[in-house]
């Protein structure tokens, strides 16, 4: 037994240790100084005694490791030994848009104040004076002649979050300055009071590619490791009185997460709240592993996922390699590149030579499955390749041709790609050199064939599938995965459906969406390979935001394919059935114009469903009017989007904001402050209620705050903020022009703003662009909304479409589910007004469609001036009390004045 656990044990027997309810764990985030459920490790010694001595030191590891709360401690405890120091977090000054002078301007200025100088130093005017020379050379001087001048004892300088360093330009400079420092300690004594400790999640050749000017090979690297058991006995502390055998618990806990920091911290704390008396094993698997996307909060496993994704060219390689490492258990560690981009990741670590999965959580969530479900999103040949591989590398039936084969080609272009991926692409070019060889001998004959196939494809013109982009678009050829990893029949039926075995496809798709039942990708193909074996079928398309909002997706699909089903078993007119495209614009004006310039040339697309944003939506729409395709959104309801091939099932932002500024007069609230996001959702919202508001005699009390300029260099700046609005301007309601894109500040402001004192708080008011399961929290409630749609009727009934989707999709559907459901029906009333529907027809009968409340989401639809006749409920956040089924926040309807 460890002296330091024989200790701690022998407090909590004499009673020395005083063990209090109070006890908590802090998941995520810099632990304070006195925060007791830090846990001292060795790297605090390492860190702490080479800093003392003067030696650079750099702590390069993955996020969420601890090293934030490492700087903490040490910089207290070499205070302590009267060493000076001062610590700056890089993304506190910015690196997007600014310039060296800027930058390190923000850098001088900074330590200036945290070193406390002489009041005779008056920066602004030392920096004026300084402009003749580079802002690298000013920074110099800076150290040599004004702070070591001025400071007189050792001086420690901490420099957190390094990687944002990566995207400036001058990055270089900077660290070879720094090394510049340590060389200097030869010539110039003084020098030899200064050091540096670098914080961050970085390669040593990420940050600097010039060997010769780096400083990572003249400084001290700390290892910065997980948890060990008797490192970690303050963490029993808060478990002592909540388990019978506190030891063994923790023991248990370090087992599934391998002491990685974040993980056991949050693991100690979900005990503490653990009312169901499960065990470890199954708290880990409920509350970790189980649904693990959408239960992520605060992020840490999506933020490993991101981090190997970030670079799709590497993406590849650094899965193949993983793969290896989870097949074999470990493998070698050594210093190739894409080895020490794995460990940054976090996914794996190293350990007595060896790299291994860093823990068993890890293990259950990237397992095989994952594996498999990110290539087949990155590869566009992934069923082909497995099918190869499948068969001892022999099948020439499964290697690419033609266009299949120039895809992929263009997609490996620069990309680092595993050995199979290579050999793949090399036999098929190979096999199709040898075939083109064998084909010059019959010249007559490619050319018969080639006649033969242009009259075989004028046949199949309308019965067979256009062929998308591979990466971005779907009927059944491909699974972007939507809800679900690889399951029964899937794989068959986009198999037989690529080969145009329809009546097949439909059978494998059947029986894969009967055994994932809330899955609405399976549905929608399922339905797809219906309507193609049916004939003819009537095709619209739906981008969608996958990569960006995954579970937006879901709940969009959710509703698309219950129309779509309900469609296809009602024995349509004419007998055509419902086909949809899935198109992935992940919510990027860019990618969202490519996939509409790619829709317009399918001429069987009548119809699209889409797209996710207001700012997509608006790059989208020249393209679409070319076409004369007409476009319903269920999601974009910005004013600045207009177009005569343009209709939407939310209320425009012209609606929402009055009836915002309804409300704020009915309640007596005459001052406002507008918070809002520089996008055509914000603007328009936010233009809109203000005009609304003053028209009615309300003031907006100073100009709208951009939400993306509020940049936090201080920990007080949303409280300074916040005391403006209300003891200085007055304010009595905060105004979110907004969506949950920024919810990070919104959340920061509104803590803010219900740490007020209860005479001066502010109401808190919001479009739909909040109208989200994140803000059901404490310091959202009273927070009044908008939404497009609601689930109850205005006397607090279930709306009927509200009980029909969920009882289809097990209760998991929100706002765009009722939507999207909606613009699928208004498309579907369209095209049966018309016996032989093309784009032009479709686009004239839209402006004629009148639904009746059973016949949509719950209200009437029509599209006079092309615009929903809508008008917003008002909801508000309320607490337990009023929440069925025992949720602890949820929305209520607030009754009208």
């Amino acid at each position: 037994m460890s002296k330091e656990r024989e200790r701690f044990l022998q407090m909590i027997e004499d009673g020395s240790m005083n063990i209090t309810s109070n006890f908590t764990y802090q998941v995520g985030g810099s632990l304070f100084v006195d925060t007791p459920s830090y846990v001292t490790r060795q790297a605090d010694d390492e860190l702490y005694h080479a800093l003392k001595t003067g030696e650079f030191c750099y702590v390069l590891n993955s996020r969420q490791m601890g090293k934030s709360s490492l700087k903490v401690r040490v910089m207290q405890r070499l205070q302590q030994e009267d060493i000076a120091c001062a610590a700056i977090d890089i993304t506190a000054i910015g690196t997007q848009g600014i310039t060296s002078r800027e930058w390190y301007g923000g850098l001088i200025y900074n330590w200036a104040l945290q070193f406390e100088l002489p009041l005779d130093f008056d920066f602004f005017t030392w920096w004026e004076q300084r402009e003749s020379i580079s802002p690298v050379q000013g920074w110099i001087e800076f150290l040599e002649r004004v702070l070591l001048h001025h400071i007189h004892k050792p001086i420690v300088i901490f420099i957190d979050e390094i990687d944002s360093l990566l995207n400036i330009s001058f990055k270089d400079d900077f660290f070879a300055a720094i090394r510049a420092c340590h060389n200097k300690r030869a010539e110039k004594p003084e020098y030899r009071r200064l050091t540096f400790a670098l914080l961050g999640v970085a390669t040593p050749s990420d940050l600097i590619g010039d060997k010769n000017r780096t400083p990572f090979n003249i400084g001290c690297s700390i290892e910065l490791a997980g948890f060990e058991l008797e490192e970690c006995q303050t963490l029993v502390q808060g478990l002592v009185g909540k388990v019978i055998n506190p030891q063994a618990v923790l023991k248990e806990i370090l087992d599934w997460t391998g002491g990685q920091p974040f993980l056991t911290q949050k693991l100690c704390k979900l005990i503490l709240i653990n009312h169901e008396g499960l065990s470890v094993e199954e708290l880990v698997q409920k509350s970790i592993i189980q649904n693990w996307e959408a239960q992520d909060e605060p992020e840490h496993l999506q933020t490993i996922c991101a981090r190997i994704l970030r670079d799709a060219q590497r993406t590849a390689r650094l899965l193949g390699l993983y793969q290896q490492i989870l097949l074999q258990g470990e493998i070698v560690a050594d210093k190739s590149p894409e080895q020490i981009e794995l460990r940054l990741s976090g996914l794996v670590v190293k350990q007595k030579g060896k790299l291994k999965v860093y823990n068993r959580i890890y293990q259950a969530v990237f397992n095989q499955n994952w594996i498999n479900q990110i290539l087949r999103q990155q590869r566009p040949y992934a069923e082909q390749l497995k099918a190869w591989l499948d068969s001892d590398c022999q099948d020439k039936s499964r290697l690419l041709r033609g266009k299949a084969l120039q895809d992929a080609l263009v997609w490996a272009d620069g990309k680092n790609l595993t050995n199979e991926d290579e050999q793949f692409l090399r036999v098929s070019q190979e096999d199709l050199n040898k075939q083109r060889k064998q084909l010059l001998h019959a010249s007559w004959t490619i050319i018969l064939t080639g006649l033969a196939g242009i009259i075989g494809s004028v046949v199949w013109l309308s019965k067979t599938p256009y062929i998308f982009n591979q990466e971005r678009f779907s009927q059944g050829e491909r699974s972007f995965y939507i809800s679900s990893d690889e399951t029964s029949g899937l794989l068959s039926g986009i198999k037989e459906f690529q080969q145009k075995h329809f009546e097949k496809a439909e059978k494998f798709f059947k029986r894969a969406s009967d055994a994932n039942r809330n899955d609405p990708e399976l549905l929608i193909y399922y339905n797809n390979a219906k309507a193609w074996a049916n004939g003819h079928p009537l095709t619209l398309a739906v981008p969608i935001p996958l990569d960006k909002k995954k579970n937006s997706t879901i709940n969009i699909l959710k509703g698309v394919a219950l129309a779509q089903q309900e469609f296809n078993n009602s024995n349509p007119k004419n007998h055509r059935l419902l086909n949809i495209i899935l198109a992935r614009d992940n919510d990027d004006p860019t990618q969202a114009k490519e996939v509409a310039q790619e829709l317009i040339k399918d001429g069987n697309v009548i119809g699209v469903i889409g797209h996710s944003t207001s700012v997509a939506t608006k790059n989208t729409l020249p393209e679409y009017q070319k076409a004369h395709l007409a476009i319903i959104s269920s999601r974009s309801s910005s004013n600045e989007l207009r177009s005569n091939i343009f209709f939407r099932t939310v209320a425009s932002d012209r609606v929402m904001g009055k009836k915002l500024a309804d409300y704020a007069i009915k309640h007596n609230i005459k001052r406002v402050a507008i918070f809002y996001e520089d996008n055509p959702h914000g603007r328009s919202l936010g233009g809109e209620f203000q005009t609304d508001f003053q028209k009615q005699g309300g003031t907006i009390v100073k100009e709208p705050i951009d939400l993306m300029k509020i940049e936090p260099p201080e920990p007080d700046t949303y409280s300074r903020i916040v005391q403006e609005i209300i003891s200085k301007d007055k304010a009595q309601a905060a105004v979110f022009c907004t969506n949950t894109d920024v919810y990070d500040i919104v959340s920061a402001i509104v803590q803010e703003l219900k740490n007020i004192p209860g005479s001066k708080k502010l109401k808190l008011i919001s479009g739909d662009g909040l109208y989200d399961a994140r803000i059901l929290q404490p310091s959202f409630e009273g927070l009044i909304l908008a939404p497009v749609w609601f689930e109850k009727e205005e006397n607090g009934q279930e709306k009927k479409f509200t009980k029909k989707a969920q009882e289809k999709w097990s209760g998991q559907i929100d706002w765009t589910t009722a939507t999207s459901y909606d613009a699928t029906q208004a498309f579907i009333k369209a095209i049966t007004m018309s016996d032989n529907p093309d784009r032009k027809m479709v686009l004239k009968k839209l402006t004629l469609v009148k639904l009746e409340p059973d016949k949509t989401s719950g209200d009437e639809l029509n599209f006079r001036e092309k615009e929903r006749k809508q008008t917003p409920v008002i909801v508000q956040v309320v607490g337990d009390q009023h929440c069925p089924n025992g949720g602890k926040y949820c929305f209520e309807i607030v009754k009208e004045k």
